[in-house]
């Protein structure tokens, strides 16, 4: 059963959002190698998140037992483990680089021997090479790996690099595997979710983001930017400066560091450009910069842009949104 593996997450009964982005960077590597994307299901046997899969995904590998309902990294490691020894050799499989596949994902490489790859932004394959692209040093250095294909790998892609796939025409088919493992040898019990304590906003889910840098001069300036950004429905959203200095939430940070986003519209004003920035917009579908500074490398990569001061295009544009 060889080919591409997509690991759902799910959690409290939910498909998370990353899984469809998964299917999009497994159905890259898929259609390359000239193989088919299979999502694989660990899951207590609940028939709401295979119909939701089945939505997006051709097919759905379902591996069902009471103890995976809700995910802890010991107990789907040694149930994927032993998927891989009986059906998976030389597969790739491919997780999100969040908490579920952070933790997950390692563990399985140490147990299989199965080299593994992780914070994937870009993938692709040449010849029989998997070629493989990720940020290192903080996003100062991007680094390629090959890694030959037919051997079998983990991946784990950046979250918000890749959009997340389309609906099927007609929905897949489910396998069931039966999967032997007594549970009761798990040193993990997972007992309740706690959630940590939500952000100010969600920067990655906003369609238009207002984003400032180091040319916001000062903490006071910033309600300003706030009501403008306001009042054009947008985000607020700013470059590292501005949260070294406390002056924004972590939450509200675009780059490397931060986080990736993929608005309808960015507007960059007073953020010099800097790539591990530039490297946390994707796919936007307007990107404007403002900066003082003919030379700033922001004006490389934006669609359009405005050579002023940022406070005189806030000032203007608060007047023709008020009119």
């Amino acid at each position: 059963m060889s080919g591409v593996f997509v690991i759902a997450e799910h959690r409290q009964g939910k498909v998370v959002e990353s899984t469809y982005e998964g299917i999009t960077c497994g159905e890259k590597i898929a259609e390359a190698l000239g193989c088919e994307v299979k999502v694989i299901l660990l899951c207590s046997g609940d028939s709401s998140l295979k119909d939701e899969i089945l939505r997006y995904a051709g097919k759905v590998i379902s591996v069902e037992d009471e103890c995976l309902e809700n995910f802890t990294s010991s107990a789907y490691s040694a149930f994927l483990t032993k998927f891989i020894d009986e059906y998976g050799s030389g597969a790739i499989f491919v997780a999100p680089h969040t908490s579920f596949g952070m933790e997950l994902i390692p563990s399985l490489s140490a147990h299989t021997g199965i080299p593994c790859i992780t914070d994937v932004i870009d993938v692709g394959v040449e010849g029989g090479s998997l070629k493989v692209r990720r940020n290192c040093y903080n996003g100062k250095v991007i680094a390629e790996y090959s890694v030959d294909a037919s051997r079998g790998v983990f991946l784990t892609f950046r979250t918000g690099v890749y959009e997340q796939a389309s609906q099927k025409d007609s929905p897949g088919g489910v396998e069931k595997i039966e999967i032997d493992i007594d549970s009761r040898s798990f040193p993990v019990e997972f007992v309740e979710y706690r959630e940590a304590p939500a952000g100010e906003v969600d920067i990655t889910q906003a369609p238009i983001l207002l984003s400032i840098g180091r040319g916001i001069k000062d903490q006071d300036n910033i309600p300003r930017v706030m009501e403008v950004a306001e009042k054009m429905g947008a985000v607020l959203a700013c470059s590292r400066p501005v949260v070294d200095k406390k002056w924004l939430g972590r939450e509200r940070q675009v780059g490397t560091s931060g986080k990736t986003v993929k608005p309808k519209a960015y507007i960059a004003m007073g953020i010099s450009g800097a790539f591990q920035h530039v490297a946390g917009i994707k796919g936007a579908g307007a990107f404007i910069a403002v900066n003082r500074d003919p030379k700033a490398p922001i004006f490389r990569v934006a669609d359009y842009g405005v050579v002023e001061d940022m406070f005189k295009v806030l000032d203007a544009l608060k007047e023709k949104l008020e009119s």
